[in-house]
């Protein structure tokens, strides 16, 4: 019963306009949250990273979204890069994109802030498997017939699309001041892109709208708090996010953190983390507050990301 209820689910997505899949630690890698961050770092001269959930596992199938990333500044002024997400669904429905990414510093490097520009230009690639899925036809008297015509005419099981993407950053990172303001807007699917596995039937990926914001407040040398945002919306879904992460400085190499978020009507979420040197690790875990909980008995999605930023000349060397 959890799996057909699951496979449901995922029909109910793919007919309807369906959200893009989210991330509890939505920026952890900043290349997937706003293009305009591509590139910017003030110490380091390359970021990579990677990011994996896992939700719904109680329900029998498994729904997961897994991504790597890199990116690097070219100069004072532009930062390019890329990243590729794989998102599955009980592997029933995929989606594969593979994204270019360059942002460009507005503002000059010499100011107490960043104002940034971003593009992305990818594909995104998405697949069906019909044997995986289930549909109200194959009920009979009140019981399932998977060997029943489902009545659907899917006129083909993938569909290859255009991903472009663009947004626009500003950050505060004037250290002398306690408080240092960031936030972004971001457009996703621009071009409003052809989805449907129906032959007659024309559906367009909508564009998807995202605002974050925040700021760090540095309570002394030691301790610093960061309250976050984030608000999307695609056709008339509509899902924020907010929560405040906290750090402590335990030495001059080890940052601890934790935190908790909730996403309204959906998940509260709990997250902890270590950074070491150049390596920042966070875990995460989503408490399941709506009415799904009756299904999953609150169980959520576990999450992890790590993000490693460094010096390109010396991690060559060392691997020499």
């Amino acid at each position: 019963m959890k799996n057909i209820f699951l496979s449901l689910l995922i029909v109910l997505g793919i007919v309807a306009l369906a959200q893009d899949p989210h991330l509890s630690q939505y920026d952890a890698v900043k290349i997937v949250l706003n293009p305009a961050e591509t590139g910017m770092l003030r110490n380091s001269n390359f970021r990579a990273a990677t990011q994996f959930r896992n939700q719904w596992g109680s329900l029998g199938s498994k729904y997961s979204t897994s991504l790597i990333a890199f990116d690097m500044p070219i100069n004072e002024r532009w930062g390019a890069g890329g990243y590729i997400l794989d998102d599955d669904a009980a592997k029933a429905y995929n989606v594969f994109k593979f994204v270019g990414s360059g942002a460009y510093q507005i503002s000059q490097p010499n100011e107490r802030y960043k104002l940034m520009a971003g593009l992305q230009v990818g594909l995104m690639y998405k697949t069906l498997n019909t044997d995986k899925l289930v549909f109200d036809s194959q009920w009979e008297d009140g019981t399932f017939d998977s060997d029943l015509p489902s009545g659907e005419d899917f006129s083909k099981e993938y569909v290859l699309m255009p991903e472009v993407n663009i947004g626009i950053s500003y950050i505060g990172i004037d250290f002398n001041n306690k408080l240092n303001p960031y936030g972004g807007l971001s457009i996703f699917h621009t071009t409003n892109p052809k989805e449907s596995f129906y032959g007659a039937k024309e559906s367009r990926l909508p564009m998807r709208f995202q605002l974050n914001g925040g700021a760090i407040y540095k309570i002394n040398d030691d301790i610093k708090l960061d309250p976050g945002v984030l608000a999307m919306m695609q056709a008339n879904i509509f899902e924020i996010v907010f929560g405040l992460k906290g750090y402590y400085k335990i030495n001059k190499e080890i940052d601890v953190l934790a935190g908790g978020y909730y996403r309204l009507d959906d998940a509260a979420i709990v997250l902890a983390g270590l950074n070491y040197k150049n390596i920042s690790f966070i875990m995460s875990y989503d408490i399941n507050t709506s009415s799904l909980k009756q299904y999953t008995n609150g169980k959520g999605a576990f999450e992890f990301s790590l993000v490693f930023t460094g010096n390109m000349k010396k991690a060559v060397q060392s691997m020499l």
